[in-house]
């Protein structure tokens, strides 16, 4: 075994938290050129589990960030799609050699591209509890050509991290939260916490106001809540407020 596989699961399996554990994620996925990262639970106890509910972890810039957000149940995205039936690891781009697409499908992924996105990979991944999910590996600035080795240590380490989120949060998803935040979701309950308005996070986070209102939408729907007051109270009772340092 490498020795950095080794050190990455030692570092992972020591991580007592999903923020945590994502940090070390990134990290070791930028030794493959991957720029941007996404982590999406597309089915639970082999149920599909609706797009906003299911995205977990993301590093996507302001652009690319913009077309995931306000996407909703039954939207265009045709790797997300073809994600749930796939075995193996593929690019986000050739997905229309697997199925075909739709005119909304293609135009889905020409707006990838004209965002910045110049090659992804996705890697599903199937685990406990009837879990089935993927990860979603972006380049910026050039291909992502791999051989088949370093694509095989990607898959170990997207199902090692799978397993242990599931691990570290399933009392949590199942009891208190059974639509578990987004990073991106805790991060924006966060800002509001501290006082700003739609308009000043929007700033903050470069992107646009109607996005964040959607983001909080999704959030007041999964906390059970009708508005920001009683959305931040149950997030701070729930442990959701990020820390100083990471908001």
């Amino acid at each position: 075994m490498p020795e950095r596989i080794r050190a990455f699961i030692e570092s992972a399996e020591a991580a007592t938290t999903p923020d945590a554990l994502f940090r070390l994620f990134d990290t070791y996925v930028r030794h493959f050129g991957i720029d941007v990262c996404c982590y999406h639970i597309t089915s639970k106890q082999l149920r599909a589990v609706p797009f906003g509910d299911g995205q977990i972890y993301e590093t996507l810039p302001g652009k690319l960030f913009e077309k995931y957000a306000n996407q909703q149940p039954g939207d265009v995205d045709p790797v997300t799609a073809q994600a749930r039936h796939a075995l193996e690891p593929f690019h986000w781009f050739e997905v229309a050699e697997r199925i075909k697409l739709s005119p909304e499908q293609q135009q889905f992924l020409k707006e990838l591209r004209a965002a910045g996105l110049v090659d992804g990979v996705a890697v599903p991944i199937f685990g406990p509890l009837g879990t089935i999910a993927f990860f979603g590996l972006g380049s910026m600035h050039g291909p992502i050509n791999l051989p088949n080795e370093d694509v095989l240590e990607l898959q170990l380490v997207c199902q090692l991290t799978h397993n242990l989120y599931i691990e570290m949060t399933n009392d949590l998803h199942e009891q208190a939260l059974p639509r578990p935040l987004s990073r991106r979701e805790r991060e924006v309950l966060t800002l509001v916490a501290t006082g700003l308005s739609n308009v000043a996070i929007s700033d903050r986070l470069g992107v646009t106001e109607n996005t964040i209102d959607t983001i909080l939408r999704r959030t007041f729907i999964k906390l059970g809540v009708k508005n920001r007051i009683t959305a931040v109270l149950k997030g701070i009772g729930a442990g959701l407020i990020l820390p100083e340092e990471e908001a």
